[in-house]
């Protein structure tokens, strides 16, 4: 059995001694290939100082930030930089999935695709303010301790977290009136293209 090239060019695989196929190989990793092949990574960036508008008898959490995917290729996040402005801030932030309701009291952040020759946009609701209400529930995906030293800090989600079609994926800030400073890292990835 020979295997040949694909491309016609008549060329035959090399088997060395030990019948291992030699080869030279190109590799790259899936999110280098979704950027440069597929265009659809991209970068949503914000910065916030979570806060009540009404403090009076307000307390929990509070959400800074929304994304719901509308693209029928699940969204996957990949990653979140985050600086907390000012010295001696401390910040936990919790990422929930599967969040409900129609968020009010959000910017509309256009996220910015990181291939500058793909012309694609990212499909989806991506909002972002010092407080987004009207949702509610969710489950904790995540958590986030981060002290402040005005320089940022990188935490890859080890997993990613996927986000299929209409699911919705919040941030939400547990200290308020501390500036935060984030960068969320995210492509459009089929489980059926590899």
């Amino acid at each position: 059995m020979l295997i040949e090239d694909g491309t016609g060019s008549g060329k035959t695989a090399r088997v060395n001694s030990e019948n291992r196929l030699q080869t030279i190989a190109i590799t790259s990793t899936v999110e280098h290939h979704i950027n440069h092949e597929e265009g659809e990574a991209y970068s949503f960036i914000t910065q916030q100082t979570p806060a009540y508008s009404d403090p009076s008898g307000a307390s929990g959490d509070i959400c800074f930030a929304y994304i719901k995917n509308t693209n029928s290729i699940d969204l996957c996040l990949e990653e979140i930089d985050i600086r907390l402005g000012g010295t001696s801030q401390a910040e936990i932030i919790k990422v929930l999935g599967n969040t409900t309701g129609t968020p009010k009291g959000g910017n509309t952040i256009t996220p910015v695709n990181l291939n500058l020759g793909s012309g694609k946009e990212a499909d989806g609701t991506f909002q972002a303010g010092s407080e987004i209400t009207e949702i509610s529930g969710g489950t904790e995906l995540h958590r986030i301790y981060i002290g402040s030293s005005n320089t940022s800090e990188t935490f890859n989600f080890g997993q990613d977290i996927i986000v299929p079609k209409n699911n919705i994926i919040t941030l939400w800030a547990t200290n308020l009136n501390v500036e935060i400073d984030i960068v969320i890292l995210f492509n459009y990835h089929s489980s059926a293209s590899g």
